[in-house]
């Protein structure tokens, strides 16, 4: 995303509030939930969670990218420029959360591709197919 279009996206009010985005997010996420708890119009079929999950997909697949961003927002700071209150070794303090944002990424790509796994077999379902491959067979 250039520029220009992080200063259009969510309008002046997000300029320099990153964390605006993350909101919106989670507000979306919520409101999908929402949507989806009951069954609604667009939300009938498997091709209409094919499309959800593909879109999540997508979202989840950027959850490393912004821990990296964080690793190094925390990292170009000066030693000492960071402290930890109440930490008996402020540097055994980042140290951990170095290796908690590389436990979060791996974890985020683990769901990524199990969400590829799930969106992949949506795409086989067929909507209206006369027989059930898991109905009980006669016999």
């Amino acid at each position: 995303m250039t520029t220009s279009e992080t200063e259009t996206y969510g309008g002046d009010d997000y300029i320099g509030r990153p964390w605006l985005y993350a909101d919106t997010a989670d507000d979306a996420l919520r409101r999908l939930c929402r949507a989806i708890d009951l069954p609604a119009e667009g939300w009938e079929r498997p091709e209409h969670a094919y499309r959800v999950i593909g879109h999540l997909t997508s979202a989840v697949q950027r959850v490393p990218e912004v821990l990296m961003c964080t690793d190094y927002l925390i990292a170009q700071e000066s030693e000492g420029a960071i402290t930890v209150p109440g930490a008996d070794d402020p540097k055994a303090e980042l140290l951990a959360l170095y290796d908690e944002i590389r436990t979060a990424q791996a974890a985020a790509r683990e769901t990524t591709a199990a969400l590829g796994r799930v969106h992949a077999r949506l795409g086989r379902l067929k909507y209206g197919v006369s027989e059930n491959p898991l109905a009980p067979t006669e016999g």
